[in-house]
């Protein structure tokens, strides 16, 4: 999953050496932050997966996208797009908790279908199905218990569309799985903070490769995030050095596109 991360950040990061290398894992991607940025580079995975892998894409999200994201708009990969590729993804509008897990658990039927199975399963904003009237007023161990179910019953699921394509013998049998979620947040001493979440802690069990933006910017405009990847065993391999932390510089473009730039990572200290 991480090496459609990587894709993205080069197609989309001129300035990122072609020679780094991510080392693909088999674990869920746990995108975490703001949703602008979240969905935004969501959409971008999807898009890429289409276009450069050629697979079929998966989007759920509970607010329907009317356009482009602001952080593809203007760019010069949008000018670009075929329809073609487009028609890989299908996005799904689930409105609430009980109709995500409906159609997620539909997806087994998939397999009876001669179409090409999907590669790549999105969830755009889970908090906004775990939050949502059906759970709000559940104890929190309650709730814990729904995130569990929910990103259990996706990564039994993705696993269910591997094996399927395995059996029938298709290429990029690996199915993948990218999830979003913005924790809340609370004011302290004029600063905005992160809230412990414990959703966060049941996410990271199942979705253990970890995308955390990072806003640059105070005020009201953020054009500046800082990406930091990571997971257990996670290699990123470049000008002869493995690391085990990807940082990428995130900035919006004045006409509307995202860019990518490459941070050096921290080197660790014995």
């Amino acid at each position: 999953m991480v090496d459609i991360l990587g894709l993205v950040f080069k197609r989309f990061g001129p300035e990122i050496p072609h020679e780094w290398k991510l080392c693909s894992v088999e674990n869920g991607v746990l995108v975490v932050g703001d949703q602008n940025i979240n969905t935004s580079l969501l959409f971008l995975a999807a898009v890429t997966a289409a276009t450069e892998l050629g697979v079929k894409v998966l989007f759920f999200s509970q607010s329907q996208i009317q356009s482009l994201p602001f952080g593809f708009q203007g760019s010069s990969s949008s000018s670009a797009l075929k329809p073609d590729c487009l028609k890989k993804i299908r996005f799904v509008y689930p409105k609430t908790l009980e109709d995500l897990l409906e159609d997620v658990a539909s997806l087994h039927e998939l397999v009876s279908d001669a179409a090409a199975l999907p590669r790549l399963v999105i969830v755009d904003g889970l908090e906004r199905f775990v939050s949502g009237p059906s759970v709000q007023d559940r104890p929190q161990q309650e709730a814990q218990s729904t995130v569990a179910h929910v990103v259990a019953l996706l990564h039994d699921t993705v696993t269910f569309l591997t094996q399927n394509s395995e059996a029938r013998a298709e290429n990029l049998t690996q199915c993948r799985l990218i999830v979003s979620i913005q924790p809340e947040r609370k004011s302290q001493g004029g600063c905005d903070l992160l809230a412990p979440d414990p959703i966060l802690l049941v996410l990271e069990r199942y979705l253990q490769v970890r995308c955390t933006s990072e806003s640059l910017k105070t005020g009201q405009e953020q054009n500046e995030w800082l990406l930091c990847v990571s997971c257990p065993g996670l290699q990123i391999v470049g000008d002869g050095n493995a690391e085990k932390l990807l940082r990428c510089h995130a900035m919006l473009q004045p006409q509307g596109s995202l860019k990518f730039s490459l941070v050096s990572p921290e080197k660790e200290t014995s």
